[in-house]
């Protein structure tokens, strides 16, 4: 069978629609499935007038190493296969393929025998001291307050100060009701609004 190559493809496309008109847009990203590492290419035709997309296609490659000494980031051009990869499907699903080549006749019965996906890689922990920290930090609960004695000063308040402070509280979207322990930014809240009010009286 006949393959259609992508360049063909593409000189084709531009005969007919000119980057003016239709612009394509190729990145890549990598990650990992299972154990192994992968690119994907993905790639978009899109009307320059519009921003319309017009056709969209991924195409995905297993990710080799360098090859020591080569020059750019990857030497095994494998992004820019994936990408010619999204390209190429691109303009196959825009109408740039041949149906009687074997891009027509090219979904195969899946003869792996897996029925479960791969699980994902478990992430490197991090050796860095301010990050395990911070980990740990967040991983903490919030520290509590207890707050009886808060509740002593309120209850040996006179009825007066007593419903002033509860309107006070209702205002500021506290609660009027203490519970027996509190974080200590409300606690504080609390605090500092009792001594405000019964201090002004």
């Amino acid at each position: 069978m006949d393959i259609v190559r992508v360049a063909e493809k593409l000189k084709a496309f531009r005969e007919a629609h000119p980057p003016t008109e239709y612009a394509i847009l190729q990145d890549f990203a990598e990650d990992v499935v299972g154990s192994t590492s992968r690119v994907t290419g993905h790639c978009r035709i899109v009307a320059v007038d519009t921003g319309a997309v017009l056709a969209e296609a991924y195409g995905t490659r297993a990710l080799r190493e360098p090859v020591p000494g080569a020059q750019g980031h990857r030497d095994t051009r494998d992004p820019d296969r994936a990408m010619t990869q999204a390209l190429g499907r691109a303009l196959g699903l825009f109408g740039y393929a041949d149906a009687n080549g074997i891009e027509g006749d090219t979904d195969e019965a899946d003869t792996t025998g897996i029925e479960r996906a791969a699980p994902p890689p478990h992430p490197p922990h991090p050796s860095n001291p301010a990050t395990l920290a911070r980990e740990k930090l967040r991983a903490a609960p919030a520290p509590m307050m207890e707050s009886a004695g808060l509740k002593g000063v309120l209850n040996d308040l006179d009825e007066p100060d007593r419903k002033k402070v509860k309107a006070a509280l209702e205002a500021a979207g506290l609660p009027t009701t203490l519970p027996d322990q509190m974080t200590p930014q409300m606690f504080d809240e609390v605090e500092a609004l009792v001594d405000n009010l019964v201090g002004a009286s």
